[in-house]
């Protein structure tokens, strides 16, 4: 009987906590979410508010070459994505260091699944050469997964994928790796 006791009593605590009843589902704020809670398919080292340092790669003679840069703010991959769309610095294009990325192109990230990261294009990327797309391509899928916690990238285009080209010039929709790119690297 004591125990009974006991078990109505712990009951009655939990019943009169103050937790309100609401009939329909109330939105949280993203920040009120504890970072422990959040989506875990956003990984965490995307996100931070200290300046973060961060390998951006560009062109120099038709080969791909990385780039120093440092980024703040929440969102590193966004950082990174601004920075790859801003091209190189004046001293880095005295030093020869162009971009292939289409002045206009637009890249936006529209989700993180786990150490894939798919970007939605946007803008003109028509009129260019197989060398300058694939050095496009080369120069974001490099870009990205430089980022410690991501291995691929997919690219859509209206919510549509994308064929992309490969280093070795041949198209695909499949998930892009460092590795697709590497032979276009400066030695």
């Amino acid at each position: 009987m004591r125990r009974l006791t006991g078990v109505v009593a712990a009951l009655l605590v939990l019943v009169s906590c103050g937790v309100p009843l609401q009939d329909e589902p109330a939105p949280i704020e993203p920040r009120a979410i504890p970072s422990h809670l959040q989506t875990p398919a956003v990984p965490t080292s995307l996100a931070t508010t200290a300046r973060t340092a961060v390998q951006v790669v560009y062109v120099r003679n038709n080969r791909l070459v990385s780039v120093a840069r440092e980024v703040s703010g929440v969102g590193v991959l966004d950082g990174v994505i601004q920075e790859l769309t801003n091209g190189p610095t004046g001293p880095e294009q005295a030093d020869g260091i162009t971009t292939a990325l289409p002045p206009g192109l637009e890249l936006a990230v529209v989700a993180v699944q786990g150490t894939r990261v798919v970007l939605e294009l946007s803008g003109e990327t028509d009129g260019r050469s197989a060398t300058e797309n694939v050095l496009a391509v080369g120069q974001i899928v490099l870009s990205v997964t430089a980022l410690q916690s991501v291995e691929e990238v997919t690219f859509s285009r209206a919510g549509a994928p994308v064929e992309a080209l490969l280093a070795d010039g041949a198209l695909t929709t499949q998930p892009l790796t460092a590795a697709d790119y590497e032979a276009l690297r400066v030695p």
